[in-house]
């Protein structure tokens, strides 16, 4: 059935005698763009009232309304009750003053289910500029949004999810510390009324286990840690980093004769404070933990600028990692040492990993200055423009 509004070269010459190539072209160019629509999409024709006057083959299909039901029926007969009445009001506004107007609308068709529709309204204008009429062109979007809807509901599962793991880590560590504080405590009420008959087996049992107590609380206080890393850390400022980093080896309480050193390559610029902060103390805090020398160590913290990013590095001349293993220490509970030789969790770089990874940062580790010790690198987005720079003792815009 073809829609009486068209032209009717579609389907017939209207020219005498030979066609010139003007003519041809045009007669074809029309039979192919309406055959192209006809076969891709679903096309609708009505009257100013709404009143379906044509409805092709894959509006049929689509509806699962028959022809003979389409043709003269009110497009509202598809009305899924989705869309508020605004919606349409609007776009009947817009369509009625002869523009044209697109959207996504969410129909019914006859046998109840739903589907979607890109649907693009053209009006149609007649003689005198009258408008006669509106044709609609629609692809069938339904998949898509059945996935858009998916992802949707996915992301608030996800985001109900992670606040109660939030709040669940906030509460055990909370409970579970009151406990050991009170185990603390006794073993050491058990000291001192057992002082004069403890045996130096037993001495050495109280401390492991006092030891073991501090450790689980350490665990408990990183598990927390862990959960809100990257969250509630949105406040931006301008931060000088290296003034950050010498309040930090302040912070640390570095052992006597261990020094921190901030290069003045360290930048000024705009950034969220708190997760930098934690990052640049936890890998302080490491190095120091670990280094194999603590009287003469040394860290080194200095910062590359790079076109959307700054790379940070903090470097020790400690005892290192092997590279065999420098992947596998950003995993939760990792150590390469037994837990009575180094205190802690071992979950003080997944932390760090965490935080950096959340700001759109990577992080990796190599070799530290003269193969030896370790550099710990990590790159941190930034705004080129908003970068200050110390020149000579003065800030200069980067």
């Amino acid at each position: 059935m073809m829609p009486n509004f068209l032209p009717s070269s579609l389907y017939e010459n209207p020219f005498k005698g030979e066609l010139t190539d003007e003519q041809f072209q045009s007669i074809f160019a029309q039979n192919i763009c309406y055959s192209v629509l006809d076969e891709n999409a679903i096309i609708a024709i009505t009257d100013v009232k709404g009143i379906i006057k044509y409805a092709n083959h894959g509006f049929v299909q689509l509806s699962k309304y028959s022809l003979a039901e389409l043709v003269g029926a009110n497009h509202r007969i598809l009305n899924s009750g989705f869309h508020p009445r605004s919606f349409f009001t609007d776009m009947y506004r817009d369509i009625a003053r002869g523009k044209k107007w697109r959207g996504e609308i969410q129909n019914r068709a006859k046998d109840g289910s739903f589907y979607w529709v890109d649907t693009t309204i053209v009006p149609i204008i007649g003689e005198r500029a009258k408008l006669i009429g509106y044709a609609s062109i629609r692809i069938d979007v339904t998949g898509r949004k059945q996935m858009e809807f998916r992802l949707e509901q996915q992301a608030r599962d996800l985001l109900r999810s992670n606040e109660e793991l939030e709040q669940f880590a906030y509460v055990a560590s909370h409970d579970l510390k009151a406990p050991l504080r009170g185990i603390e405590n006794l073993v050491t009420w058990i000291e001192e009324d057992l002082e004069p008959s403890l045996s130096d087996d037993t001495r050495v049992n109280m401390d492991l286990l006092k030891g073991r107590v501090r450790r689980l609380e350490s665990l408990l206080d990183d598990l927390l840690a862990y959960s809100r890393a990257g969250m509630g850390d949105a406040t931006r400022g301008l931060v000088d980093t290296k003034k950050l980093v010498e309040e930090l080896a302040l912070l640390v309480s570095p052992p006597p004769g261990f020094s921190i050193i901030g290069n003045e390559s360290l930048p000024t610029f705009e950034t969220a404070r708190a997760p930098l902060t934690q990052v640049v103390q936890n890998l302080i805090g490491n190095a120091i933990k670990h280094h194999d020398r603590p009287a003469t160590g040394h860290v080194w913290i200095d910062a590359l600028t790079l076109p959307d990013v700054l790379e940070f590095t903090v470097t020790d001349d400690g005892p290192g990692i092997p590279e065999r293993f420098r992947e596998r220490v950003f995993g939760m509970f990792q150590t390469l040492k037994p837990r009575d030789e180094v205190e802690g969790s071992g979950m003080g770089l997944a932390i760090v990993k965490k935080l950096v990874e959340r700001q759109g940062g990577t992080i990796w580790l190599t070799e530290g200055r003269a193969g030896q010790g370790l550099s710990v690198h990590f790159t941190w987005p930034h705004d080129r423009q908003e970068n200050t720079y110390g020149i000579d003792g003065e800030f200069a815009a980067g």
